[in-house]
């Protein structure tokens, strides 16, 4: 699809460097396991992944840290193994130029704030190796900000409020995907760039607190942010008994290692593809078709829609969004350039 091919197409959360990290596959082939690989990367036609450093939440702080530098050089040693796709930006002209040379460009992200140790030191030399993004809690509360999951603080600590001041200064996206409610509107309330939510879709349609609620997405427009809807069936579906954290379908063998974590399929069919399409066009409505983007979470999902397989599938969006009446200029938007204009305000050309 000509649309689609002349896009610049962005996906603000992948979860594929945990499968690089845990099993050293062959990134140049098409996978059996996972949903990404640079054949899918192509045939998806993605300009921009943003890939994930996945911080499980059974490791202490110190050993997180580590981990993070470990994956960190992997990422960098994938980038350099496969240098006719693959180039790591570190800004909005990184990106644009690495895409205008027919490659994949990698934005660095970390998902779990805790690794930060509780040190602004820490995330000044994170940011130094290139990490461009951080998503400020997972499944727990850090020592300084509270998760959708768990509530001990009342939101952001005051450590939390310079967390996110430093992040300004240094120019990283504040990612709040994974915030309670109520360090949601802290943040809001500290930071003084555009916030984004880089894989999370509809409270609205999708009942649970990791989605975001109407006012949420329309705060986040009103300054310049974005929503970015995540493919995952728990986060899209209609039935209340599938809704995150409930299971599709059979509980998860034991894993193998931390890809079968985050990885593992469930053999369940996820949930329509319009489910998908709903959310993104709820999202257009609350936040306008500047404000939303798409955040995948493949590899990091269990279950995701029917006909959205895996990333060579993202075409789909685009025909769809177009039969249904979308405005060209609306889906090239959605399909990346808000989440390249807001990289521009936070992070500079």
């Amino acid at each position: 699809m000509s649309v689609h091919r002349s896009s610049l197409v962005v996906d603000t959360h992948i979860d594929t460097l945990t499968h690089l990290v845990a099993r050293s596959p062959d990134f140049s082939s098409r996978l059996d396991a996972g949903r990404v690989d640079i054949p899918r990367l192509r045939e998806g036609g993605v300009g921009a992944a943003y890939f994930a450093i996945w911080i499980d939440e059974g490791t202490p702080d110190a050993e997180a840290l580590t981990y993070t530098l470990h994956s960190l050089d992997v990422m960098h040693e994938t980038a350099a193994k496969y240098p006719s796709a693959l180039e790591i930006a570190l800004t909005a002209g990184d990106v644009e130029r690495i895409h205008a040379s027919g490659k994949t460009a990698i934005v660095i992200t970390i998902e779990g704030g805790r690794v930060i140790c509780h040190d602004l030191r820490v995330l000044r030399a994170l940011h130094s190796l290139g990490v461009r993004s951080l998503t400020l809690a997972w499944g727990a509360a850090t020592t300084w900000m509270d998760s959708w999951n768990e509530e001990k603080h009342g939101g952001l600590t005051s450590f939390g409020r310079d967390v996110v001041v430093e992040m300004n200064r240094l120019g990283m996206l504040v990612d709040v995907s994974h915030a309670s409610d109520r360090a949601f509107w802290q943040i809001l309330e500290t930071s003084q760039r555009p916030v984004f939510a880089s894989h999370s879709s509809c409270r609205a349609l999708t009942p649970t607190m990791r989605n975001m609620t109407d006012d949420m997405m329309r705060a986040m427009a009103e300054r310049g942010g974005v929503v970015n809807v995540n493919f995952g069936s728990g986060f899209l579906t209609a039935v209340p008994e599938q809704v995150h954290p409930a299971r599709f379908g059979p509980p998860q063998p034991p894993p193998r290692d931390l890809f079968d974590r985050v990885g593992w399929k469930l053999p369940a069919p996820g949930v329509p593809f319009e489910r998908l399409l709903v959310h993104f066009e709820h999202a257009i409505r609350m936040a306008g078709s500047g404000h939303v983007g798409i955040g995948s979470d493949f590899d990091g999902v269990k279950s995701v829609p029917q006909g959205m397989e895996d990333i060579s599938k993202l075409p789909a969006i685009t025909e769809a969004l177009l039969m249904r009446g979308h405005a060209e200029a609306t889906v090239r938007n959605v399909l990346g350039m808000n989440n390249v204009r807001l990289l521009r305000d936070v992070i500079g050309a």
